[in-house]
């Protein structure tokens, strides 16, 4: 949401496609009440996400040929820089921001980009928004909890009256709202788009805090004087996921795994799992940690120490030894034999989110909401060296195989790559506008993968920094990457329920996993690449053998 009374001056984009005359936006008929539920499902089909520099929610207004027109705020992208907008099926489509059109006078922009799919269109409303009707307004906030990841709701409330207008507010209404909803729609009992939601700000002299929306009709007076850009109909304009730098390759075969066992976990949530050679241990949202016999899937015991979620867990090359971290902001170190707290380490001032073990045993490493990350010594449990740089969260820790390299991954875009030993600084690759959820080495240390918030995965040379290949096949975030110790497979499990199998030297994608009822957060494979865990929402827990 936008708290500011200042709006940035008018964006100047020269236009250099071709541009079309205005189409009809909406017919005269009448309108028929739905169920709030109709009205919900009509929301999501017409409600897309945009993330960037900065980022919000956003209306699929119209469409030309291959070019589709989304209706926003001018605060979601009033800085420059490289936006996407994310349609109801999960696809990113990229956006020239030259061609973004804000609307004059008013906190409302159009934003094009080109897709050949086919999306529904919102239904505006030709009559001016009664107070007293019901109404509905639609958008992508951010989750609570350690995974904050943008999340759907529609919420019911009703117009309670209009203000003076200001930046183009005018109708007021009731219904909660929250940060990330800004540009979504507001509809009325009918489905019909009246208003864009765009701020919380105080009532002129009252204390009251209100949501307030554009009306749709304001808006469409300035549409029926301008032409808006048509983008080249390409069966790929627009969308990042389709790989340009890497030739098509032939088709390998398929890695086959099959679900043998399904486990529930106690609470709502598996945020994190690692594999402890006779042991596999999950970290559970009720503060618990539970360390089961593998494969067979046997619970052996359930750790208790931390006071809230455990978002984070790493074991020892040994497998005895456990390190997890938990929004609590502490890294508890455990004895897996005897299932004791050996210690515990304090000191980050926010929630613990990634946590690592170094292969030769000497330092445990953790990344934290504070965008700090921490290198303690895993036998005394002393801080050795506090890492800073990072602008945002830190989501994920690794650390090469040789026990010299440490990479970090943030919610600002960066990779940090740091000297385990020393604390140096050695580069930071990638920097997009696109949070880095999961990392890990290759066992030759050669390549850093990294899972990212946009559905891809990104192959970066560890040497010299540059991105050797990005995998796209999934469509959400890539919050969990693993490799088997021969180097062959990468596994990677999403917020969009599955597990997918890479081969990768190739970057070909070999496999996918589904079955997972809720969001797929944590996955892990097997020395001999034979098994594979893979956890997430719902408790739920699968182990898969290869067939």
């Amino acid at each position: 949401m936008n708290y500011s009374r200042t709006i940035p001056a008018i964006l100047s984009a020269a236009i250099g496609l071709s541009a079309i005359a205005l189409i009809p936006l909406t017919s005269p008929q009448i309108a028929l009440g739905l169920t709030a539920d109709a009205v919900k499902t009509v929301a999501k089909e017409i409600t897309v996400r945009i993330q960037g520099p900065k980022g919000g929610s956003g209306v699929i207004l119209e469409k030309q040929g291959n070019t589709y027109y989304i209706l926003t705020n001018w605060h979601v992208v009033d800085k420059a820089g490289d936006y996407e907008v994310v349609t109801p099926d999960g696809k990113a489509h990229s956006v020239s921001y030259s061609l973004v059109r804000r609307v004059p006078g008013m906190d409302l922009a159009v934003v094009p980009f080109s897709s050949p799919q086919s999306y529904r269109l919102a239904q505006l409303a030709n009559s001016a928004a009664t107070p007293g009707k019901k109404a509905y307004v639609a958008g992508w906030p951010i989750s609570g909890g350690s995974l904050r990841q943008p999340i759907f709701i529609a919420t019911e409330g009703q117009l309670t009256g209009r203000q003076t207008p200001w930046n183009g507010y005018t109708l007021v209404y009731n219904n909660l709202v929250r940060a990330g909803m800004s540009g979504g729609p507001v509809l009325d009992d009918a489905g019909r788009v009246v208003a864009i939601n765009g701020i919380v700000r105080l009532e002129d002299n009252s204390d009251k805090i209100v949501a307030a929306g554009i009306e749709i009709n304001t808006f469409m007076k300035w549409r029926s004087t301008i032409s808006l850009p048509v983008l080249p109909q390409s069966p790929t304009a627009g969308n990042p996921k389709t790989p340009v730098n890497n030739p098509p390759r032939k088709p390998g075969s398929a890695i086959a795994f099959a679900a043998t066992n399904t486990l529930k976990s106690p609470s709502e949530v598996v945020s994190s799992l690692a594999l402890a050679s006779a042991y596999f241990t999950t970290g559970n949202s009720n503060g618990t940690i539970s360390v089961w016999n593998f494969p067979s899937g046997q619970l052996k015991t359930t750790l208790q120490g931390h006071t809230e979620a455990v978002n984070a867990l790493a074991a020892s090359a040994d497998g005895k030894v456990l390190a997890s971290g938990s929004d609590d902001k502490t890294v508890k170190i455990w004895n897996l034999e005897t299932g004791a707290v050996v210690r515990t380490l304090s000191g980050h001032s926010g929630a613990v989110s990634s946590v690592a073990v170094s292969p030769d045993g000497q330092f445990v490493a953790s990344g934290s909401w504070d965008k700090t990350i921490k290198v303690w010594n895993a036998k005394t449990g002393e801080l050795l060296r506090t890492l800073t740089g990072h602008s945002g969260l830190v989501n994920a820790v690794a650390i090469s195989s040789d026990s010299q390299t440490l990479a970090s991954g943030s919610k600002d875009g960066s990779i940090r790559l740091w000297n385990l030993a020393t604390g140096a600084a050695i580069r930071t690759i990638g920097g997009k506008n696109l949070s880095v959820l999961s990392l890990a080495f290759t066992p030759d240390d050669k390549t850093l993968t990294a899972g990212n918030s946009n559905s891809t995965v990104g192959l970066w040379n560890v040497g010299n920094g540059q991105l050797i290949r990005r995998l796209s096949g999934h469509t959400d975030g890539v919050w969990s990457v693993a490799i088997s110790r021969d180097g062959s497979i990468l596994v990677t499990g999403s917020w969009d329920k599955s597990v997918k199998l890479w081969d990768l030297r190739s970057g070909e994608l070999r496999g996918s996993l589904s079955g997972h009822s809720g969001y797929v957060t944590a996955v892990a494979i097997s020395a001999d690449a034979k098994t594979i865990v893979s956890a997430g929402w719902l408790g739920e827990i699968k182990i898969w053998k290869r067939s």
